[in-house]
């Protein structure tokens, strides 16, 4: 076993504790350990490698001979015209300053977690319309890497989006067929659980519970939630102006050790970008919240909530009226149901949710009921 000296251990010790975040660590039988990213796998995460050495430099070099062996080998593969993987990191990097942050983060995701790993290392000559529309129903089937089943509805079309710009971007002219996508099933609460949730939600009556509130009584996502300021509800017009979101994105820069990390930025599309207005029971609530212009809704100060832990408070408040298995959407949902409920019409909703095109609105959120049926229809009358 090699023995370091206690005054050179002491001072490798004091040298490696300088360098946060280099993954290299002194271990108890003496040798130093420098772990390093193999490959990052189909659910996001990553494979480690681990090289050892007598000292702190030389476990650090072997790292780099490793990390620089491994680059060879990407670049040989991505400058290989016959495979696919030549062209999907090039249109990649082609989008990179084209779409928003956090689309791009998306396209990102994609590649690495499904299209390259799968369909990177195969030759162009041997993709046909039969070899996507096999792969396409593997991922309904068995795409995920938890071994849980299927991807989901969302994520195959994402993926669809994603390979069909790559393949177009290489110049492969194949059609390919979907198969039927499972229809989505839309969560709405009933009467008696809403009324539990704004009752409870009042109860409480802090900064949290109100934004609650707000999504039941405008349809706003999440993200937008999260992401809005008191300077954005204007109480003189009673709207509310949407106009940004908030998303935790994957971290793309190589050179940080986050993989994670949050951004404000415009809505999904310019449609998202609207003016809510605000009834009266809500701007009742409102104008006894009111702070600041630059103070964030949730929080009361001028520092944000990100969504996935603002959904954990949400998750807690539904949990104490029993009402624990709805997604935060579902507030949405809700919303958008009520509103044709009381006969709003679906352009004018459509506008209020911000969706694009009026069928979105339709196909997704407006789900009237048997008892909503009968109503119109009893108001039909002869002409005679």
């Amino acid at each position: 076993m090699y023995i370091l000296s206690s005054q050179k251990l002491v001072k490798e010790k004091r040298d490696f504790m300088s360098r946060k975040g280099e993954n290299i660590f002194y271990r108890k039988d003496g040798r130093w350990e420098a772990r390093y990213i193999k490959e990052q796998l189909m659910d996001g995460s990553y494979r480690y490698g681990y090289v050892y050495g007598k000292s702190y430099l030389d476990a650090k070099n072997k790292r780099n001979r490793v990390l620089l062996h491994l680059e060879e080998i990407r670049k040989r593969d991505r400058n290989n015209k016959n495979i696919l993987n030549y062209y999907i990191y090039r249109w990649l990097s082609s989008m990179r300053f084209m779409v928003k942050e956090s689309t791009y983060a998306l396209y990102y995701r994609i590649v690495s977690n499904h299209i390259s790993p799968d369909l990177g290392n195969m030759r162009i000559s041997f993709i046909t319309s039969e070899v996507i529309e096999s792969y396409i129903n593997q991922k309904f089937e068995v795409g995920r890497i938890d071994g849980g089943g299927g991807l989901s509805n969302k994520t195959i079309r994402d993926i669809v989006v994603v390979l069909r710009q790559i393949l177009s971007y290489a110049n492969i002219h194949v059609q390919f067929k979907l198969p039927k996508l499972k229809k989505r099933e839309i969560q709405i609460l009933k009467k008696a659980e809403q009324k539990k949730i704004e009752q409870r939600a009042l109860e409480i009556n802090d900064t949290y519970s109100l934004g609650i509130i707000i999504s039941l009584y405008t349809g706003m996502r999440l993200g937008e939630i999260c992401a809005l300021t008191w300077k954005d509800i204007n109480l003189k017009k009673k709207v509310i102006c949407v106009n940004k979101t908030m998303n935790r994105i994957q971290n793309v820069d190589q050179n940080s050790s986050k993989r994670t990390k949050v951004i404000i930025d415009y809505p999904k599309t310019e449609y998202s970008i609207r003016e809510i207005p605000i009834n009266k029971f809500l701007y009742s609530i409102l104008q006894k919240n009111v702070k600041d212009k630059d103070i964030y809704v949730l929080t009361g100060m001028t520092k944000y909530i990100e969504p996935r832990n603002y959904y954990k408070k949400y998750k807690a408040l539904l949990r104490s009226v029993g009402c624990k298995g709805y997604g935060f959407h579902t507030l949405r949902h809700t919303f958008a149901t009520r509103c044709i409920e009381i006969g709003m019409d679906p352009k004018t909703l459509s506008e209020i949710l911000g969706h694009s095109d009026v069928k979105v609105t339709l196909s997704l959120y407006v789900h009237p009921n048997n008892k909503l049926k009968n109503k119109y229809i009893e108001k039909l009358n002869p002409t005679y």
